[in-house]
């Protein structure tokens, strides 16, 4: 469980710069689609080898009672991320450098700079393409490090794109981050919207399910219920306090 619950460290045996500079290969050997494939088998190796080693870490710094190193809670991903910039740069113009910047979006965590130059290059050169509907799922998770340029380009994709297909994903992505931003009404405006723009049944079934959770969770309507145990071992649920004040808190490790 904890190998998936957590999504930071580097502590590996092996340094992440050596795992890229095995596995991943650059330039112009390879087709664009088989470079992508074996960068994210590559990323997808070093993530595993890190979780283990993490787990390991942890372990061993409980036994011995002391705490787990900070260095240890940073993902290899700054090399891959390189990589996926020099593949992007060399398939630049084309529709072959979409999922590298993709990639940029999806996977960095610290490489602030590669983030704001893959929305940018999106921007610049790819906002017309039907590929960026591959690529808009990931523009509310990079918000925090691009700012506003990432909120731009995903409702200028939402608003203006020429591919229904294309504007509906960015619809169902734009009306996901205003959800969490407790924006229930403009959530609720794009996923209304999206039926009107698509016959599509899974992004039908998609906006329906978003809209369910959006108007499940907005302010002012009643928490969904939540079973528990309390700390002296008594079942409890959320409803026995109805009309009270109440305060939860979510925590965990990711």
């Amino acid at each position: 469980m904890l190998r998936y619950a957590l999504a930071a460290a580097l502590l590996l045996s092996i340094p992440a710069g050596v795992v890229a500079q095995s596995d991943v290969t650059t330039g112009s050997q390879q087709d664009p689609q088989a470079a992508y494939q074996v960068l994210s088998k590559s990323y997808a190796k070093a993530m595993s080898a890190w979780q283990d080693e993490l787990e390991a870490t942890i372990t061993k710094a409980k036994e011995a009672g002391e705490r787990v190193p900070r260095s240890a809670y940073a993902p290899p991903s700054g090399d891959f991320v390189s990589t996926a910039q020099e593949h992007a740069k060399e398939y630049a113009g084309t529709d072959a450098a979409v999922p590298f910047l993709g990639f940029i979006l999806k996977n960095a965590t610290r490489e602030r700079n590669a983030v704001k130059w893959a929305v940018k290059t999106l921007a610049s050169e790819h906002v017309d393409s039907k590929a960026i509907g591959d690529v808009v799922d990931y523009l509310p998770k990079v918000s925090r490090m691009a700012g506003r340029s990432a909120r731009s380009l995903l409702s200028d994709v939402a608003d203006n794109h020429s591919n229904k297909t294309v504007r509906v994903k960015a619809l169902l992505a734009r009306a996901r981050q205003n959800g969490a931003a407790d924006k229930a009404e403009e959530a609720v405006a794009d996923l209304e919207l999206v039926a009107e723009l698509t016959t599509d049944a899974d992004l039908l079934a998609e906006a329906k399910e978003a809209l369910a959770e959006v108007q499940k969770l907005a302010v002012g309507t009643p928490a969904p219920e939540i079973d528990g145990v309390d700390v002296d071992g008594v079942n409890f649920k959320l409803s026995d306090y109805r009309g009270k004040v109440v305060l939860l808190d979510f925590w965990g490790f990711w």
